[in-house]
């Protein structure tokens, strides 16, 4: 009588694994000020609205390059021009126009910032709106606040093993990369204090924030 015997298939036991968050920050100073400056006019003709706009502008431009900004770092943001009219009797009557072009001036010396408001403003500038702070390369601060976020995965899994009493292994088989975009911030400026101030205009730098978040598998 033949005997059959059928082998016995023995599953690999399940990984356990412990997944854990970390995060890494950096605070950095920026090295780069992108500021919102621009000239606006009103006439009762569109002509002369938009000569006297040139006219400034153009002024303007001229004092920027001779304090050392470059024209490549002079760009247009925006240029609109706006019918305006009065309703006072009940009727739309058309009274002249206003015309606005707005420059995005980038600087790569934040401690000039002040000097290039103030420069704008006396020659022909009467509108400004914010500050960016910037980084040229943000690379190299980001790839630093993930190699923090990895270690500080890392930390966590090892004070969970050591409180369970578990064998951790410290190389994780899984990392996850969950990235929080920088924070840029942005500063109003009032047109006003600057037109008024005889001293250079105080600009301060604020600190840019780049936050990152992975998640980590680690085998016990």
């Amino acid at each position: 009588m033949q005997e059959w015997y059928m082998p016995i298939q023995r599953s690999k036991p399940a990984v356990k694994t412990i997944t854990v968050t970390g995060q890494g920050t950096i605070i950095t100073k920026p090295d780069t000020v992108i500021i919102t400056l621009g000239v606006r006019t009103e006439h009762k003709n569109v002509h002369e609205a938009l000569a006297e706009n040139a006219k400034r502008a153009n002024a303007m431009i001229h004092a920027l390059k001779a304090i050392g900004v470059s024209e490549e770092n002079i760009d247009t943001a925006s240029f609109s021009i706006y019918p305006k009219y009065d309703y006072s009797n009940g009727n739309a009557a058309l009274i002249g126009y206003e015309v606005e072009h707005i420059f995005d001036i980038t600087v790569k010396d934040p401690k000039s910032v002040g000097n290039i408001y103030d420069t704008a403003v006396q020659n022909g500038a009467n509108i400004a709106r914010h500050i960016q702070f910037r980084l040229a390369n943000e690379q190299p601060y980001y790839q630093q606040a993930l190699s923090l976020a990895v270690k500080n995965a890392k930390e966590k899994a090892i004070v969970i093993a050591r409180t369970l009493g578990l064998p951790l292994h410290d190389i994780p088989i899984q990392v996850t990369e969950e990235s929080v975009a920088p924070s840029i911030p942005r500063t109003p400026s009032s047109i006003a204090t600057l037109a008024a101030s005889k001293a250079v205009t105080p600009i301060q730098t604020q600190d840019i924030i780049i936050t990152t978040t992975v998640q980590a598998v680690f085998p016990y």
